[in-house]
């Protein structure tokens, strides 16, 4: 019965990316850290009005995912997330770390860019606290301008971070709330400029069996003028429900399905599906698939993670591929519990 179960569930891991390889026609987008590039291809029969609202934004990093459990399972996160990693997708599931915690990610992401992330929390009688970093940088780049769009000769930089903090609190057996205030600051070349944001979440278990609900709004902050031109953060609404569809977390084997959709303000909406098998508490196998993307659709990924007394230490990768550009993201991730 475990080889079965066993085998069903690295078949279901494994599915995904094998059926987004035969998925060539959709409406596609990227977003590349500060110079968010919406490349939506439009077939021509398509109604154009569910199009209007794609833009370009400033601020693009905040959209990019650099948690390799999240990635690995195709960013379908929002309602599955257990650990510290949770302040960057859904501040309420930090409520489930046991004691203090930290995590650490690095994104290899596309054209000489990169990306890392870093929290460390804490769980109090009162709360769940934590402060939360990320920064992305690019290699040097060569200035452009209308009258010399072949270049200048000069070379130019960009990078972005951002300074959160994060409170969540389980306020009943089966409902938690979060919220993050962050600091953001851009970084283009000589310009540079910087605001405020906040993110917003709950996760909700509804009783039946395992399944949960998770939801969350990020990225909310107002205008400001750049460089005469309006910046504008890349506001997002997620949508995410997550259930165990064999065994339960921390039995022998476990399989969990989750799907997620996330409602843009700047572009058209995108769709998150994802699973995740453990294997003896300790092996993680993921797979997903991501629709409304250039920069990526099927991703994998893997986990180990060995628990030591009251400690616990995690490590995961992922990998995927970003067709518009034929590049390879991997990200890593590291995760301690004590």
């Amino acid at each position: 019965m475990l080889k079965k179960a066993l085998l069903f569930g690295l078949a279901v891991v494994l599915a995904l990316p094998m059926y987004a390889q035969a998925q060539e026609e959709r409406p596609t987008q990227a977003s590349l850290g500060p110079f968010p590039v919406d490349r939506t291809r439009i077939p021509p029969e398509t109604d154009l009005i569910k199009y209007a609202r794609v833009t370009t934004t400033s601020y693009g990093f905040l959209k990019l995912t650099g948690n390799a459990r999240s990635a690995g399972m195709g960013d379908a996160y929002s309602s599955v997330g257990n650990d510290l990693s949770a302040v960057f997708y859904n501040p309420a599931g930090a409520t489930q770390i046991e004691r203090y915690a930290l995590t650490a990610s690095y994104l290899k992401w596309i054209v000489g860019s990169s990306m890392g992330t870093f929290a460390i929390g804490a769980k109090t009688n009162v709360a769940t606290f934590a402060v939360n970093f990320a920064y992305f940088t690019t290699d040097e780049f060569e200035e452009t301008t209308s009258s010399q769009p072949g270049g200048t000769g000069r070379m130019a930089t960009a990078g972005d971070m951002a300074v959160g903090l994060t409170i969540a609190k389980q306020v009943t057996d089966k409902l938690s709330v979060g919220g993050n205030l962050r600091w953001v600051q851009e970084d283009l070349d000589l310009q540079s400029y910087s605001s405020y944001d906040i993110d917003f979440g709950t996760l909700f278990y509804t009783g039946f069996h395992s399944t949960r609900l998770g939801m969350s709004m990020r990225n909310l902050g107002g205008d400001q003028d750049v460089i005469g031109q309006k910046a504008r953060f890349p506001m997002v609404f997620n949508l995410s429900g997550a259930a165990e569809v064999y065994g339960n977390l921390g039995d022998p084997l476990s399989l969990t399905i989750a799907v997620e959709q996330m409602f843009f303000t700047d572009s058209i909406n995108r769709y998150h599906f994802g699973a995740e098998a453990w294997v003896q508490n300790m092996l993680a196998l993921r797979g997903g698939y991501k629709i409304g993307y250039d920069s990526e659709s099927w991703t994998v990924g893997a986990g180990l993670r060995q628990t030591l007394g009251d400690q616990s230490v995690g490590v995961d990768v992922s990998y995927s591929r970003a067709e518009a550009l034929d590049e390879y993201p991997i990200r890593v991730s590291v995760g301690i519990g004590f």
